[in-house]
């Protein structure tokens, strides 16, 4: 044991390596992680081997979701270490990550037989599961997640969202409330926990939740599309078009791919009375989405609301044709 302090010196560039490694460490345990990647890169280049700075080169990567590198860094600690439990759940994570749930599995399985998987482990093997839609088995990985640790805000995070896909209202809710009594501003179990409310019928609660999610958002830089979707098409299926418009196109102006935004800004602007500009969106939508029968249908609808039957009889044959069965309020 004592040869292993001059040797790790011998690796020292003047010195330097120490401090180098410092501060990428620094810089990581800061959420900083462009720099902590780089300067982890570097600390590599200058000590081969000498430090886990591939290992935790990889998760900074992770965490900027250049997955591609992260997989290269970790496969790169491997090489050297290949039977680091902490690698091969890293690399799990990372497979998860790239939609690949099986080899996902099978390296955290591998992990498994080295160290006892911790919360966050088991939370990335029920995503594992959620990818390859056995919902069961995520709901029991993650179940098993936040009774490992009931502190995990993610892992309840998952597993109301596995339970919500299932129906399972009830638990959903339990587990998005969670989430919010450790984190009271987890923008994503807010709006999630709203339309647990309103899928239960309660609709004040629910309403009251989109609210708060908005206002969420509306303080988030990065926010995306969701909360502000997920409110007005609440208020769209409540008969308040006017209501939805400003929040849907907000969401529209956000993420202006989303097939499901312009649909139903397309569908609040038309039951508004803005025909012309709720047929434009609904355009917008069936072109970002030509497979999707219903987009066909409610274009036809617009269409025939504003006196084009012609073109709605076109969208209602397009609708039917993709439907296979006669389209419920179709011109007969």
């Amino acid at each position: 044991m004592l040869l292993l302090v001059p040797l790790f010196l011998l690796c020292l560039p003047a010195g330097a390596q120490d401090t180098l490694y410092a501060k990428a460490r620094a810089a990581y345990d800061t959420q900083q992680w462009d720099e902590a990647a780089a300067l982890f890169e570097q600390a590599e280049q200058n000590s081969p081997g000498a430090t886990d700075a591939l290992l935790l080169e990889s998760r900074s990567l992770l965490r900027l979701g250049r997955l591609q590198e992260a997989e290269k860094a970790v496969g790169r600690y491997l090489v050297r270490h290949p039977d680091s439990p902490d690698a091969l759940y890293t690399l799990g994570m990372v497979q998860q990550r790239e939609d690949r749930p099986r080899d996902s599995l099978l390296t955290m399985t591998h992990a498994a037989q080295l160290r006892t998987p911790n919360s966050e482990d088991l939370r990335i093997v029920g995503l594992d599961y959620v990818l390859l839609n056995d919902y069961p088995d995520a709901i029991h990985w993650l179940e098993k997640a936040v009774e490992f640790d009931g502190k995990n805000a993610e892992a309840w995070y998952a597993l109301g969202r596995a339970d919500y896909t299932q129906s399972r209202f009830r638990e959903a809710e339990h587990a998005f409330q969670q989430v919010l009594m450790l984190e009271p501003g987890h923008l994503r179990a807010t709006e999630n926990l709203g339309l647990v409310y309103s899928m239960e019928n309660r609709m004040a609660e629910a309403e009251q939740t989109f609210r708060k999610a908005v206002a969420l958002a509306d303080k988030d830089p990065h926010t995306d599309e969701w909360p502000y979707l997920n409110y007005g098409g609440f208020l769209l299926d409540q008969g308040r078009p006017s209501e939805a418009v400003p929040l849907l196109e907000r969401s529209a102006a956000i993420n202006p791919k989303c097939a499901s935004c312009q649909e139903k800004l397309g569908r609040a602007l038309s039951a508004a009375g803005r025909l012309g500009e709720g047929v434009q969106h609904l355009e917008m939508a069936v072109a970002l989405a030509p497979e999707e029968a219903h987009l066909h249908y409610e274009l036809g609808l617009a269409l025939r609301k504003a006196g084009m039957e012609d073109r709605a009889r076109q969208e209602f044959a397009l609708a039917q044709k993709q439907y296979g069965t006669k389209t419920a309020g179709e011109p007969k």
